[in-house]
C-alpha cells in the first residue's frame, strides 16, 4: 500500500518576505533546516471544489518528476491550522529570476501582456526568446545537449499530460546569474500547476464522466485548449496537446524522441501510484485524475510519434 504525502508543521518558520507576483500575495518561509526559502501557498477555503489547490500543486509536482520535467519541489503543508502547498524557491543562491513577461517585448515588437487574442505569444516566439539560454541548471534528468527550448517543450507535453491550461507568460522564467559568477542564463524549472487535473470539477461531474452518463473523460480532455497563447477571433482554438506538438516539432528529432520515451515510460501503475499517495481524495477524484492522465498520454504519443 503507497503511503500518503506527509504535511510538513511551518508555524515555527520565519517570515522571509512576501510574493506579490500572482493573483494573491504569499509568504516566503524559511527554516534553519532548509537550505533555500519555500513559499507557502495556502489553499483557498471558499474554494468549493473536492481537489484542494494544495493537493493538484503537489501532483503536478510529483507528475513532472514521473515525466523527468525540471520543477520546483513541492510539499504538503500546514500553518496556523490551515493547509497549503509549500513550494521551494527555484533560484539558485544570488541568481535573478525573470518571467517570461520580460523577455517576449525582446521578441516581439509593441507587445501586450494583457491583448486578450494574446498575439506575439506562440511557441516560434518563445523560441526566439530563449535562445541565448541554456536548460535549467540542476536538471539531472535531461540529456547533455538540451537547451532551453528543448526543455520548454517539455512543460508544454508535461502541461498537456496533467490538462494544465494556465502557461501564460507569468507562469515560467529564466534565471540570471550574478554578474561575474559561474553559471549561464538558463531556463527555470517548472513551478505553479494547481491549475490542473480538472480541479474546478465537482466529484458529480467527476462521477458522470467516469460513467459516461453525460460526455467522456476522453471528450472532456479534448477541451483542455491553450488559452493562455495566441489566438485570433474567427481561428480554431489550439488544444493543449496540438500546442505540446507544434513546440515539439521545431525541436530536433532527438529532442523530440527523448520526451516521446518519456511519456511512453508513464504507465497506468506509476500514475496510480502519485494519485494513491495523495491524502484527502475521494476514489472518484483518484479514478478520474488517473484516466485523464492516460487518455491524455495517448494523445500525445499520437501527435509525438
Amino acid at each position: 500500500m503507497v503511503a500518503f504525502w506527509s504535511v510538513e508543521p511551518v508555524d515555527d518558520w520565519a517570515t522571509a518576505g512576501i510574493e506579490n507576483q500572482g493573483q494573491h500575495s504569499h509568504d516566503w518561509l524559511r527554516h534553519q533546516s532548509r537550505e533555500r526559502t519555500w513559499l507557502f501557498k495556502p489553499a483557498r477555503p471558499s474554494r468549493d471544489r473536492s481537489v484542494r489547490e494544495d493537493i493538484a500543486e503537489k501532483l503536478g509536482c510529483e507528475f513532472a518528476r514521473l515525466l523527468g520535467v525540471p520543477a520546483a519541489r513541492v510539499e504538503l503543508a500546514d500553518r496556523d491550522h490551515a493547509p497549503g502547498a509549500l513550494v521551494e524557491d527555484a533560484r539558485l543562491p544570488d541568481w535573478e529570476l525573470q518571467l517570461g513577461q520580460v523577455l517576449m517585448p525582446e521578441v516581439v515588437a509593441d507587445y501586450e501582456p494583457n491583448d486578450a487574442e494574446h498575439i506575439g505569444y506562440n511557441v516560434e516566439n518563445i523560441r526566439r526568446a530563449l535562445e541565448r539560454f541554456t536548460a535549467p541548471p540542476e536538471a539531472t534528468t535531461l540529456p547533455a545537449g538540451f537547451n532551453a527550448f528543448d526543455t520548454f517543450t517539455g512543460y508544454l507535453i508535461f502541461d498537456a499530460l496533467i490538462a494544465h491550461g494556465d502557461r501564460h507568460d507569468r507562469n515560467w522564467a529564466v534565471l540570471v546569474p550574478p554578474p561575474g559568477g559561474p553559471g549561464r542564463d538558463a531556463l527555470c524549472p517548472s513551478f505553479d500547476h494547481a491549475a490542473s487535473l480538472g480541479f474546478t470539477l465537482t466529484d458529480e461531474k467527476r462521477g458522470e464522466l467516469l460513467a459516461g452518463a453525460n460526455g467522456t473523460i476522453a471528450g472532456w480532455a479534448l477541451r483542455g485548449r491553450a488559452r493562455r497563447f495566441e489566438h485570433r477571433a474567427g481561428t480554431r482554438w489550439q488544444t493543449l496537446v496540438d500546442l505540446a506538438g507544434a513546440a515539439a516539432a521545431l525541436c530536433p528529432s532527438e529532442t523530440r524522441d527523448f520526451w516521446r520515451d518519456r511519456i511512453m515510460s508513464v504507465e497506468c501503475d506509476s500514475v496510480d501510484d502519485v494519485v494513491a499517495a495523495a491524502p484527502d481524495l475521494s476514489d472518484v477524484a483518484r479514478r478520474f485524475t488517473v484516466e485523464l492522465v492516460m487518455v491524455n498520454r495517448g494523445r500525445l504519443l499520437d501527435v509525438l510519434s
